[in-house]
Order: structure tokens, then C-alpha cells, then sequence
């Protein structure tokens, strides 16, 4: 007898909940429990599974359930997050806004710190996060401190922090430690530790096994290692499980970095359908995708910027700016993309990736002294930035 894994274990208790109460849960008379059990369930299957679609179909029914129920505050909070998750910042306010307790609660608080963090309002999100722990110290804010710091290129802060975090679960919040463990993989696999960021991986398979997200990173860092066979096995893997476009982008790039361009080529174009799919329907998902995809799969520059200025007109942040100016440094126009990177290195942001950016656009601006300090900069950070990685 073969023994589930955790994560499809609990993707069954999921299906049971839905399947207890049923679409008829939202027939009229409706029972405020049964409304909110259904849709709860509906939510945590499209999180629990990545599926976008049924965090669309979820959205729906939250909608028809906020419609029936008189005191719907925590349908609201639940479709902030939602609307947080497909990019949608403006839905998040109005939702927020709905119910004014929403605004005062510490899950409130914690998606007002999130927005402050995505549209550019760096000292109020930190202060945000750090008024949250004082008052409600979860795993999730510390977490979210973590997430903060570490994008801030404070890597022994954000560790310190998530190391914390992972202090404040109980043994029944393997999932949630797991996920943890991933955060901690990615910011050693940011700084160059490979061996790390595997322990990391390895510690999060074990304690929550079966989970698709761990094996995507697993097979990420497999790519940086070289070890391209495995990782592509890995990801192929992945895709047939879970068929995101952003994940089969990352296979198509390891297939090209292998020398598999027609695979490769088979895979992006499936990741790109998917992506202008969902902007044709009007998903705002994926821009920032696209602007990623057309600036370093396709090169095209024109439709890169294109897409970018799609992007920061939702959320102008240091890594809305480098992107677009990344998309203008594609198409040419090295002024654009000058001013742009420095706006986004004003925010504070350190990573590799985003100096190793600045030192290709300064370079073509001529300014050779300047890009040979920010490539030093960026080896300082991660000796190992040029290996294979995944856009995130």
C-alpha cells in the first residue's frame, strides 16, 4: 500500500470539505457556516495547487457568498488576499476598505504593509511589519519582516527572522514550516550556498512531503549546480503535475542553457500562450512574466517595454523599475534605462541579479568605472549569480 504524501493528503481533506457542503451551500436559504466552509475550500484548493483558473472560480463564488451573507467581513479579508495574489492591488483596498474593521484587525494591517511594500512605500511597509510583530507576533508576520529584509538585501536579518518564525509553529504547521524552510533555501541560493539551500530543500520535503513547490525549487537548484539532466527531469516532472506558465518558462530556459532549443522552444511557447491568455481575459497576473519572457527569451525590447509599463502602472517598485528599465536596455535606448535602474537602486534593494543588471546598463551607457562596481558588488553577493536561476 502506497502512503500518500502530506501534500495530497491534505489536498483530500480540501476535496472533503468542498464536497461536505457543495455548490448548493450558495442556493438561498443559506447557512452563513456552510457559505463560508465552501468557499474557504474553493480558496485553499487554488492556493493549495497554484491553479489560477480556480482562484478565479473561487473569486466568483466569494463574490456570490459576500452577496448572501449579512456580516461578510471575513469574505472580505479573504478576497483582499485573493486579489493580492493575482496582482490586483486596487481590488485589495476596495475589499479592505468594505469593512472598516478590516483596516484596524492584524491581517488587515499585515496586506496594508504588503500594498505599501508593492507600490514603492518602503519606510511604511517596514514600520507596517514591525508595528504587526509588536502588537501580534505570528509566524507569518515575522515572516513577512523576513521577506522585507531580505529583498532589502539584509540576508542575516531576514534569516534571523524566518528562524523565528519558524519558532512561533506548532507540530500541527508542517506546510507552513515548510514553507518557511523554502524561503531560507532561496536566500542562501541567492547568496551563492548551494550545499545550504539543498539542507533547506531537503528539510522542507521532509517535513511536508509530496508538495510540487518544493520539487520546483529543488529542480532550480539543480540547474545552478549544473546538474542539468536531473534538474530537467525534475522539472518535466513538475509540469505535468502542475502546468504554470512560469514554471514551464523555467524548464524551456534550462532546455536552452542544455542546448535543447527545440524543446525549449515547445515549452516557451506554451508558457507565453498561457501568459497572453490570461492578459487577453484581463489577468494582470503575468506582466511581469511577459515583461521577462520578451526581454530575455525572445529579446525584443520594444514589446518587453511594452509590457513593463503595463507593470508599473499597477505597482512602481524597485523591481517594477529595474524591469522596465532592463526592457528599455533591450531595446536601445540606454537613457531610459540609466535613469531607471537608478530609481530602482535608490529603493535600497540588493540582490546580484538586480547589479548585475546595473553593471550591463551602465557598461553600455559608457560608463565603465561605475558598471565594474557594481559587477564587483554583484560576485560579492553571490559569487555564483551567472549559474542558471528562475525569475521570480
Amino acid at each position: 500500500m502506497v502512503t500518500a504524501s502530506d501534500y495530497q493528503a491534505e489536498l483530500e481533506r480540501i476535496e472533503t470539505d468542498i464536497a461536505e457542503v457543495g455548490e448548493q451551500a450558495l442556493t438561498p436559504p443559506t447557512d452563513t457556516e456552510k457559505v463560508t466552509k465552501y468557499v474557504n475550500g474553493l480558496y485553499r484548493r487554488a492556493v493549495h495547487t497554484g491553479d489560477l483558473d480556480a482562484l478565479q472560480t473561487a473569486e466568483a463564488a466569494i463574490g456570490e457568498a459576500i452577496r448572501q451573507i449579512h456580516f461578510a467581513g471575513d469574505l472580505y479579508l479573504l478576497r483582499a488576499n485573493l486579489a493580492f495574489k493575482l496582482h490586483r492591488l486596487a481590488d485589495v483596498r476596495r475589499d479592505l476598505e468594505a469593512e472598516p474593521r478590516l483596516l484596524a484587525c492584524p491581517e488587515g494591517l499585515a496586506i496594508q504593509a504588503d500594498l505599501d511594500f508593492q507600490q514603492g512605500r518602503y519606510a511604511q511597509a517596514r514600520e507596517g511589519y514591525a508595528r504587526i510583530i509588536e502588537s501580534h507576533r505570528t509566524w507569518d508576520s515575522l515572516a513577512r519582516l523576513a521577506h522585507f529584509e531580505a529583498q532589502m538585501g539584509n540576508a542575516a536579518e531576514a534569516d534571523r527572522l524566518y528562524l523565528e518564525a519558524e519558532d512561533e509553529l506548532t507540530a500541527k504547521e508542517m506546510r507552513s514550516y515548510a514553507w518557511v524552510e523554502l524561503q531560507r533555501g532561496l536566500l542562501d541560493l541567492a547568496h551563492g550556498r548551494h550545499a545550504e539551500a539543498g539542507d533547506h530543500y531537503a528539510r522542507a520535503e521532509q517535513a511536508y512531503s509530496g508538495h510540487w513547490l518544493v520539487a520546483e525549487h529543488q529542480a532550480e537548484l539543480l540547474g545552478a549546480q549544473s546538474r542539468y539532466a536531473e534538474a530537467a527531469e525534475l522539472y518535466e516532472r513538475v509540469v505535468e503535475r502542475v502546468p504554470k506558465p512560469e514554471l514551464q518558462q523555467a524548464f524551456g530556459e534550462l532546455l536552452t542553457v542544455m542546448g535543447e532549443h527545440a524543446r525549449a522552444q515547445g515549452w516557451h511557447e506554451k508558457a507565453l500562450a498561457a501568459y497572453l491568455d490570461s492578459a487577453e481575459h484581463g489577468g494582470v497576473h503575468y506582466y511581469h512574466h511577459l515583461v521577462d519572457f520578451y526581454a530575455d527569451v525572445r529579446k525584443d525590447g520594444a514589446e518587453a517595454v511594452r509590457w513593463a509599463r503595463k507593470d508599473i502602472a499597477l505597482r512602481d517598485n524597485f523591481a517594477s523599475q529595474a524591469a522596465l528599465a532592463w526592457a528599455h536596455h533591450r531595446n536601445g535606448d540606454t537613457q531610459k534605462a540609466l535613469a531607471g535602474i537608478t530609481q530602482a537602486l535608490s529603493s535600497g534593494a540588493r540582490s546580484a541579479h538586480l547589479l548585475s543588471q546595473a553593471a550591463a546598463i551602465h557598461r553600455a551607457a559608457g560608463r565603465a568605472e561605475d558598471a565594474d562596481a557594481f559587477a564587483r558588488t554583484a560576485a560579492e553577493i553571490n559569487p555564483r549569480h551567472r549559474s542558471f536561476h528562475v525569475h521570480r
